[in-house]
C-alpha cells in the first residue's frame, strides 16, 4: 500500500518536470536557431550589399536590396520552422537597413537581420518570445 501511496506522490512530480524539461529544451532550441540565422544572414546581406554597389552610404539604396530582403525573409522562414510559431502576429524577420550616421563621418553602413519569434510551450506554460539581432557591416 505504501509504495502505490509513492507512486502517486511522485508521478505528478514527474510529469511536470518531464514539461519543464520539454518547454527549455524547445526555448533553447528557438535561441539557438535564431540567433544563428541572424549571425548567417546578416554576413550574407552585408557582403552581398558590399558587392552591389560600394558609392551609396544607404545599404537599402543598393541595387541588390530587395533580392537580400526577400532571400533573408525566406531564409527566416526555413530556420525558424518548427520551433517559432510562424501564424503568429509577433513572428517576424526583417533586414533593416543602418546608414551612416550624420554626426559620424568615418562611420560605414551597416544591415541588422532581425527575427522575433513567439515559441510555444503548450497549454501549461505561456507562450515565450525569442528576438534574436545579427549586426555587420556594409564594407
Amino acid at each position: 500500500m505504501s509504495d502505490a501511496i509513492a507512486f502517486l506522490l511522485i508521478l505528478p512530480a514527474l510529469v511536470l518536470s518531464i514539461v519543464v524539461l520539454d518547454a527549455a529544451g524547445t526555448l533553447g532550441t528557438a535561441r539557438y536557431r535564431t540567433s544563428a540565422f541572424t549571425e548567417a544572414a546578416a554576413v550574407h546581406a552585408a557582403d552581398t550589399l558590399a558587392e552591389a554597389d560600394a558609392t551609396t552610404a544607404e545599404p537599402s539604396a543598393r541595387a541588390r536590396w530587395d533580392e537580400v530582403m526577400a532571400t533573408v525573409d525566406q531564409s527566416g522562414l526555413a530556420a525558424t520552422a518548427g520551433v517559432c510559431n510562424q501564424t503568429d502576429a509577433l513572428f517576424e524577420v526583417s533586414l533593416v537597413s543602418q546608414p551612416r550616421p550624420s554626426r559620424s563621418l568615418g562611420a560605414t553602413p551597416s544591415v541588422a537581420a532581425v527575427v522575433s519569434c513567439p515559441v510555444d510551450l503548450g497549454m501549461i506554460l505561456k507562450t515565450e518570445r525569442v528576438i534574436a539581432v545579427g549586426i555587420e557591416p556594409v564594407d
